[in-house]
């Protein structure tokens, strides 16, 4: 009877001992198949950085770009310009070029324009001023007096004695008689208007205010 029983338990062990092994190696083998799972769920779900957004162009209605004169029609109706290594070539159509050297190829110059460029498309762009190039030329804006008035200058009072003179070329709002009429012999009509303009320093360190809109001040 005991060598029966012997036996009996002797097959049992024999049996169970490979199914506990099969049991261990399953859960190893469903524990590789879930770390690698996740490893791909996790890789599914990475989100690729968000697309750089260029900032947008200037928005003031006055701007201003530098460059090196590449060429120039003989008509002097266009110049091309290179901004680094973009070139754009510009319509000087009602443009005004105030230079202290002739245009030609390698001269820089300041152009400002409004509207705006798009790489080199400048179909869009009207140029106002061609001036000497200034490398921290910008628009600048003042309000005055008018002190005196001249067929091609005035000048205005800026408060404390303090006094600024404008150059009138191709500047915007002059047409309307924003100036006001001469009160005195020094053509000065005391009307209050604000002057967007830019200024250029020449070689020789004198400045000209080149004023690109003349309006009422509120």
């Amino acid at each position: 009877m005991k060598r029966t029983l012997m036996i009996a338990l002797a097959v049992c062990a024999a049996v169970l001992l490979p199914a506990c092994g099969r049991s261990t190696k399953q859960a190893e083998s469903v524990a590789g198949t879930v770390t690698e799972t996740g490893k791909e769920t996790s890789a599914g779900n990475e989100t690729s950085p968000a697309a750089s957004t260029q900032a947008p162009g200037s928005t003031a209605e006055f701007k201003i770009l530098t460059g090196k004169v590449t060429e120039v029609a003989d008509n002097m109706e266009s110049i091309t310009v290179a901004d680094g290594d973009t070139k754009a070539a510009f319509h000087l159509d009602n443009a005004v070029v105030e230079t202290s050297y002739s245009l030609e190829p390698d001269v820089k110059v300041s152009i400002i324009y409004k509207g705006e460029i798009s790489g080199s498309d400048t179909t869009n762009a009207k140029v106002i001023l061609v001036l000497d190039a200034q490398d921290k030329m910008e628009v600048k804006e003042v309000t005055g007096s008018v002190k005196d008035q001249a067929m091609s200058t005035f000048t205005i009072d800026t408060g404390s004695g303090k006094e600024m003179g404008f150059i009138k070329d191709n500047c915007e709002g002059l047409e309307t008689g924003v100036l006001g009429n001469a009160t005195d012999d020094s053509n000065g009509s005391g009307a209050l208007v604000k002057v967007t303009y830019v200024t250029v320093t020449y070689d020789a360190g004198s400045e000209s205010n080149f004023p690109l809109k003349v309006e009422a001040a509120k």
